[in-house]
């Protein structure tokens, strides 16, 4: 689940913010970028892909459209779903197989 995550793109995603910083701190996080670190992190999903979500619909959407979206891939509904690793393409059998 750990990506290593270039700092010029934790940068961009830092400088990218339009709500206040305190809204992050409220949630437990430094900035935007750990706050999407731990939004991963919370719901077991993968930190790249959460990121490219967050770029996706923007920051404005951070504490309500990303947070049901990956709540929503959680549970297998939705484009999110692919974050997770359990999402059965992993489990589906490849060509010659049987299942």
């Amino acid at each position: 689940m750990s990506a290593d995550i270039p700092i010029a793109t934790i940068l961009r995603i830092n400088a990218e913010r339009t709500v206040p910083i305190e809204r992050y701190e409220a949630d437990g996080a430094f900035d935007r970028f750990g706050y999407l670190r731990d939004l991963a992190e919370d719901h077991g999903a993968d930190l790249a892909a959460v990121i490219e979500i967050a770029d996706l619909l923007g920051p404005e959407e951070d504490f309500d459209g990303l947070v049901t979206t990956i709540e929503d891939a959680a549970e297998g509904f939705g484009f999110g779903a692919s974050l997770f690793a359990g999402d059965g393409a992993a489990d589906e059998a490849q060509p010659g197989e049987r299942g």
